[in-house]
Formats: C-alpha cells, sequence, structure tokens
C-alpha cells in the first residue's frame, strides 16, 4: 500500500509541477507549440546529437551545444632538410563532394 502512495504521489508532483509553469508566464509551452521552432530547434538538435555532442535546450529556447573534435596531426622527418613537416592527410570527403566526384567520374566515362 506505501508503494502505491509513493506512486500517485510522484504523478501529483508533475502534474502539479506542470499546472505551476503554465502558471508563471512561462513562454514555453507556447515556443513548443511553434511548429517552426520545433522543425529548426529538431534539425539542430540531431544535427549536434550525431557529430557526439552534448545539448542542452534552455527554458527560453535557446539551444546550447557543446563537444569536441579531435584533430590528428602527422609530422613527417624530411632528412635532406633536417626538419620535422606537418603531412597533409586526405580528408573524408563529404557525401555532397562524393557524389558530386563521382557524377563527374561517370560523365568522363
Amino acid at each position: 500500500m506505501a508503494y502505491k502512495n509513493k506512486l500517485f504521489h510522484s504523478v501529483n508532483l508533475t502534474r502539479d509541477a506542470r499546472s505551476a509553469a503554465h502558471e508563471d508566464g512561462s513562454d514555453l509551452g507556447d515556443l513548443m507549440a511553434n511548429p517552426d521552432y520545433l522543425r529548426y530547434s529538431s534539425a539542430i538538435i540531431n544535427d549536434a546529437l550525431k557529430d557526439g555532442f552534448d545539448v542542452l535546450q534552455l527554458p527560453n529556447g535557446d539551444i546550447v551545444t557543446t563537444g569536441t573534435k579531435i584533430i590528428t596531426n602527422t609530422y613527417v622527418w624530411d632528412a635532406a632538410k633536417a626538419t620535422l613537416n606537418k603531412a597533409r592527410t586526405p580528408s573524408k570527403p563529404t557525401r555532397a563532394r562524393k557524389s558530386k566526384a563521382t557524377t563527374q567520374e561517370e560523365d568522363a566515362e
């Protein structure tokens, strides 16, 4: 019986919190009902999550993304000049570049 009371108590707290949020004049409810905001924010949030970023959506609608980008540098020893030089690593082609390059190769054939 105590478990049932705890469960209903937590449900009541959630309901009370929702009503309190509406009473405070919070624009969050209006913001979440705006289809334009939802479209743009969901695109930003999904892209950030795909890239491994942490996402924080603030009550005023601001979105904060944080993350780290791993950069690898390779240095090659030039024996003739006795120096270390940064070597260029080939970057992965993006989908747009890849499809454009594939299209050009197909046109050349």
